[in-house]
C-alpha cells in the first residue's frame, strides 16, 4: 500500500503540474489579448473578429470568444455561432456574476466549468477583467473596462493533459474549493473523496484553490496479491532463465555457422576482401587480398594497416610511393580516416587495382580490392575511338564549310549579276540599238530574273546546308569540351532586337506574325551564342507553324533573364519533351518526315545554355502549340571564378 500510494503521489504530483502549468498558460493567453483590448477600448466587431482569428490560429483547442464592455456582451467570434449571447448583462445574471465579480475585484484570470455548450460538446470558460491602460481615478486602481471570456474545449484540454490516459489507472477527481473548504465546482470526474480515503493534491491559484484527489482504480486494494501467483511468477523466471540459457547457446551456434559462411563467401569472391577493426588491426582478409600483396607474412589478423602499406612500400608494390614514402602514407591515412575511400593503384606488373575502403558505424573499416585493368583499357580505347570521331567530324565540317562558304559566296555574285559590269555593258549596247531594244531588252531582263531566282533557291539551299554542317561542327566542339563561351557584358536589347530583324522576314514570308518585347538591362553572356540559341528557337517554331503568331519576349526576373519563345504549331507529345534535347533525335525520325534538320539544333542549345549556368526547358499542347523557355543568370558564377582565376594570374605574373 505504501508502495502504490507512493507511487500514485509522484504521478498526481506531475499531473498537477502539468495542470497548473496549461492554466497559466491559458490565462496568460487570455491577458494578452486582454492588454490589446485595454490599449484600443474602442474595438469594434470587425476589429476583435480579425484579433481573435489570430489568437484562435494559434490556439486551436478555443471555440469562441467574448467581450463584454461594461459586464454586457457586445462582441463576440465567431459571430454567427455566438449571436445569442449578444447583450448578456453579467449583472443581470445570478449564476455568473459571483465569478464576474471576483474577477474584476481581484485583477486576475479565472476558470468556470464544466458546462454544456448550446452546440455541442462542453467546454471551460476563462474570464479576464479589462481595464483601461494608463487610466487611474485618485490613485486607487485603474478603471475597469468590462470582461473578456474564452470558452476552451472540455475533451480537448483534458486529452492535452493526457487525464484519459490517468483515468485508465486511477479513479480521479478535481474540484475548486471555497475559502470555508466547501465544494464550489467539480472541474473533472466525480466520485466520494471522505468515502474512498483518496491521495489529495491542492492548488493554489489567484483565483481559488483546487484539489486533485485519486486512488487505484476500483479502490484500494484489500491485501497483497496471492501467493501461489507469486511461485508462478517464480517458476516462470525459472524457466526463462532456462530458455534464455538454450537460446543463448542457439545464438552461439548460429554464429559459428555465420562465421563459416563468411568465410567461404569472402575466399570466394573475385576481388580482394579485408577488414579492420576501429584501431586499424586487420581482422579477416580473404587469399585474393593476400595475392594482391604478394603473400607476405605480414598480411594476416592482428598486423596493423599502417604496417602493412609500409610493407608493402617495402618491398615495391607501390610504385607512385617511390621517393616520397613517408608523405604518401601519411595522405594514405589522412585520406581512409575520412571515411569512404577511393582511389587507384599501379602495381609493379602494371595491373591496376581500385582500392574502395567503407568506414563503418563502430570504426571499423571494409575494403574491396578490385582488378579493373581490362575495364581501364577498355574505357581508353573508347575514349579514343570517341576522340577520333569528333576529330573527324571537326575536320570533316571544317574541309565542307570552307568551299561551301566559296560557293555561297559566287552564288550571290551571281544573284546580282546584273550589277556586274558584263551585264551593264551587255544592257548598254541592246539599249543603243533601236532595232534590237524592243526585241532583245524584254529577253535580257527576263534572263536575269530567272537567273536571280535559280541563285536565290541555290543559295536558300546552300545557307541550310551551311546551318547544318555549323551545327554538326559546334556539336563536334561541344563533345571534346572546347565550344568556347566568351562573357562579357552586352544588351539584352542588342540580343533580342537583331535577332528578331533576321529572321522576320522569313517568318512572314510564311504568312506568320512575330512578336517581339524585349528588356532594358545589361547581362554578362557570350552575346552571339545567345543569338544563336534564339535563332534556333525561332526558326524551329517557325517550321513548325503553318498559322498564327510566333512571339519572342524577354524579361528580368530577379537575377536571372528569361527568353521565351512560344508558337502555335503542331505541338511536341509529352514523351518526347526531354527527348528533344537530345543530339541527333527528332520526333518523326522516317525518312519520309515532313521536317528536315539534323536533330542538333536543341541539343546545342541546351549546352551553350548549361555553359553559361541557366536551363532550356520545353513545354507543349498537342496540336496548340509549344513554349521554349530560357532561363540564365544575369552574372553568372562561372564568369564570376573565371574572372577571379584571370585576377589571381595577372597577379602571379
Amino acid at each position: 500500500m505504501q508502495d502504490l500510494e507512493l507511487e500514485t503521489t509522484l504521478e498526481l504530483i506531475e499531473v498537477r503540474e502539468r495542470i497548473r502549468t496549461d492554466i497559466f498558460d491559458q490565462i496568460l493567453k487570455l491577458r494578452e489579448l486582454a492588454t490589446v483590448i485595454s490599449e484600443n477600448p474602442d474595438i469594434n466587431q470587425a476589429e476583435f473578429s480579425a484579433r481573435a482569428t489570430e489568437f484562435m490560429a494559434k490556439n486551436p483547442d478555443v471555440i469562441n470568444l467574448a467581450a463584454a464592455p461594461n459586464l454586457v456582451v457586445s462582441i463576440v467570434h465567431p459571430y454567427e455561432a455566438n449571436q445569442s449571447v449578444l447583450g448578456l448583462d453579467y449583472r443581470k445574471n445570478p449564476a455568473q456574476l459571483p465569478k464576474v465579480e471576483q474577477a474584476m475585484q481581484s485583477g486576475e484570470g479565472l476558470v468556470t466549468g464544466p458546462v454544456d455548450l448550446v452546440q455541442g460538446g462542453r467546454g471551460l470558460i476563462l474570464r479576464h477583467p479589462v481595464f483601461y491602460a494608463n487610466d487611474t481615478t485618485q490613485g486607487v486602481g485603474a478603471r475597469p473596462w468590462g470582461l473578456l471570456s474564452m470558452v476552451i474545449d472540455y475533451n480537448a484540454f483534458l486529452t492535452r493533459l493526457n487525464i484519459p490516459e490517468l483515468a485508465e489507472n486511477y479513479d480521479l477527481a478535481i474540484r475548486e474549493m471555497t475559502a470555508d473548504g466547501e465544494v464550489e465546482q467539480t472541474i473533472v470526474g466525480d466520485f466520494d473523496f471522505t468515502a474512498t480515503d483518496p491521495i489529495s493534491l491542492d492548488f493554489n491559484f489567484a483565483f481559488g484553490v483546487w484539489e486533485m484527489a485519486a486512488t487505484a482504480k476500483g479502490g484500494w486494494p484489500d491485501h497483497r496479491p496471492d501467493f501461489w501467483l507469486h511461485w508462478l511468477l517464480r517458476l516462470q523466471g525459472t524457466a526463462g532463465v532456462v530458455i534464455f540459457a538454450w537460446y543463448i547457446m542457439r545464438l552461439t551456434d548460429n554464429r559459428k555457422l555465420a562465421e563459416e559462411r563468411l568465410r567461404t563467401g569472402v575466399e570466394a569472391l573475385d576481388h580482394g576482401f579485408v577488414m579492420y577493426d576501429p584501431k586499424g588491426i586487420l581482422v579477416l582478409c580473404n587469399e585474393k587480398y593476400r595475392e594482391i600483396h604478394d603473400y607476405s607474412e605480414v598480411v594476416k589478423p592482428g598486423s596493423t594497416y599502417e604496417k602493412i602499406v609500409r610493407d608493402s612500400i617495402r618491398r615495391g608494390l607501390v610504385p607512385d610511393a617511390i621517393g616520397k614514402e613517408e608523405e604518401w602514407i601519411r595522405v594514405w591515412l589522412e585520406k581512409r580516416e575520412n571515411g569512404a575511400f577511393e582511389t587507384e593503384q599501379r602495381m609493379p606488373d602494371g595491373r591496376i587495382i581500385r582500392t574502395s575502403d567503407r568506414r563503418m558505424e563502430d570504426g571499423s573499416v571494409v575494403g574491396l580490392r578490385i582488378d579493373v585493368t581490362d575495364l581501364k583499357r577498355a574505357l581508353l580505347t573508347a575514349e579514343d575511338a570517341n576522340k577520333a570521331k569528333t576529330d573527324f567530324m571537326g575536320v570533316l565540317s571544317h574541309e565542307l564549310r570552307t568551299p561551301l562558304t566559296v560557293i555561297l559566296g559566287h552564288v550571290r555574285l551571281a544573284r546580282h549579276f546584273d550589277r556586274t559590269p558584263a551585264a551593264r555593258d551587255l544592257g548598254a549596247a541592246i539599249d543603243a540599238e533601236p532595232q534590237t531594244r524592243e526585241t532583245l531588252a524584254p529577253k535580257f531582263a527576263a534572263t536575269l530574273s530567272k537567273l536571280g531566282d535559280i541563285m536565290q533557291t541555290v543559295e536558300r539551299s546552300g545557307n541550310h546546308l551551311l546551318t547544318l554542317i555549323n551545327e554538326v561542327l559546334d556539336f563536334a566542339k561541344i563533345d571534346a569540351g572546347s565550344l568556347s563561351i566568351t562573357m562579357e557584358p552586352v544588351k539584352i536589347d542588342d540580343i533580342v532586337a537583331p535577332t528578331a530583324d533576321q529572321l522576320r522576314p522569313m517568318i512572314e514570308d510564311k504568312g506568320l506574325e512575330l512578336k517581339v518585347k524585349s528588356a532594358s538591362g545589361v547581362m554578362l553572356a557570350d552575346g552571339k551564342r545567345i543569338q544563336q540559341v534564339l535563332i534556333n528557337l525561332l526558326s524551329n517554331a517557325t517550321k513548325f507553324s503553318d498559322q498564327g503568331t510566333i512571339s519572342l519576349t524577354c524579361r528580368i526576373r530577379g537575377e536571372v533573364v528569361e527568353f521565351r519563345v512560344t508558337d502555335s504549331g503542331i505541338g511536341i507529345p509529352e514523351n518526347e519533351l526531354e527527348r528533344v534535347f537530345e543530339p541527333f533525335h527528332q520526333v518523326d525520325s522516317t525518312a519520309t518526315r515532313r521536317f528536315g534538320g539534323t536533330g542538333l539544333g536543341l541539343a546545342i542549345s541546351r549546352d551553350i545554355a548549361t555553359a553559361h549556368g541557366g536551363s532550356l526547358v520545353a513545354t507543349s499542347v498537342m496540336g496548340k502549340g509549344s513554349s521554349f523557355l530560357l532561363t540564365l543568370p544575369l552574372r553568372p558564377a562561372i564568369a564570376v571564378a573565371a574572372a577571379a582565376t584571370e585576377t589571381r594570374e595577372v597577379e602571379d605574373a
